[in-house]
């Protein structure tokens, strides 16, 4: 009786350890499998298999590698499968097997779903954990399209210079440059990648706004300075500077008048009709402004 328990035993261990290694071999081929498919780019496939290896291990009651994740999450990522590709990558954070690739991944996944804190939370993590990263070049590039989206000027000026050259010829970054130039008020960077830009692309409308915008404020500026001072001292002098002074002046309008008409036909935007309705008010042509504050008041 007791040698048969005994060969009971053996047998049941026998069992579980053949079935051990079933399970084993099983997550060997899978993994085989989805290594395979994922260099051929079959997203599908791979990640079939690897939550086959989840799913598998789940009823053996062992743990899943984290680096199974991982590789899940880049998978679902390959499918567009966001809440997939975030909880697998999240998951293989937790576990600490994150890699370069889980950063940038999971940063294209956040951009994708519009969540621009955490997209520039890994863009950075990526930046400081992996500065000669093999993604590096274009990690920085949405990182720093990212401060510009989050109207981060500092950050995305600061973050500019080591960006590569690809990025920095990149018309889609000089705009954004161009728009922190605005924000921060640097007047001459601003005005000579403005110009730059509009050699690149005529119709660009940052450019084209910013260049408009620069000889209307100064036209303006200027106008208003000049007929203070003449009210307060109304000399031959004065008069012959005032004179003098609305010359440039209305050159400065009309160049920005030139620049307004261009950016309407391009976008319709009341502000712009605003702003002509102004400058056709200093030129003293009632029609033409009434004309453009009517389309100002209109709504986009």
């Amino acid at each position: 009786m007791i040698y048969r328990m005994k060969t009971n035993i053996k047998f049941l261990v026998f069992l579980i350890i053949l079935s051990g290694c079933a399970a084993s071999n099983q997550n060997k081929q899978l993994s085989n499998d989805a290594k395979s498919a994922m260099a051929s780019g079959d997203y599908q496939k791979a990640l079939a298999n690897y939550e086959n290896i989840i799913a598998l291990n789940k009823a053996n009651n062992k743990e899943t590698d984290g680096s199974v994740y991982n590789n899940a999450g880049i998978a679902a990522w390959g499918l567009q499968q966001t809440e997939k590709s975030i909880d697998y990558l999240e998951t293989a954070m937790k576990l600490s097997a994150s890699t370069d690739e889980t950063f940038s991944t999971i940063a294209k996944v956040y951009k994708k779903i519009d969540n621009l804190s955490k997209e520039i939370s890994n863009l950075q993590e990526y930046v400081e954990r992996y500065p000669q990263g093999k993604e590096i070049a274009p990690v920085r590039a949405q990182l720093f399209d990212a401060y510009v989206r989050s109207e981060n000027w500092e950050q995305g000026e600061q973050l500019w210079p080591l960006l590569d050259s690809t990025t920095h010829n990149d018309i889609k970054y000089l705009t954004g440059y161009l728009r922190i130039k605005r924000k921060l008020e640097k007047v001459e960077e601003r005005d000579n990648l403005a110009k730059k830009i509009l050699k690149m692309d005529k119709n660009n409308i940052e450019a084209l706004e910013s260049m408009a915008e620069k000889h209307y404020y100064f036209a303006d500026e200027t106008y208003v300075r000049e007929m203070k001072a003449y009210e307060k001292n109304k000399t031959m002098k004065q008069y012959n500077q005032v004179t003098a002074a609305i010359k440039r002046v209305n050159q400065d309008y009309k160049t920005a008048r030139d620049y307004f008409e261009r950016l309407y036909k391009l976008n319709p935007d009341p502000r712009y009709a605003n702003f002509l309705g102004n400058i056709y008010t200093r030129f003293e042509n009632k029609e033409k402004a009434a004309y453009y504050y009517k389309l100002a008041k209109q709504k986009k």
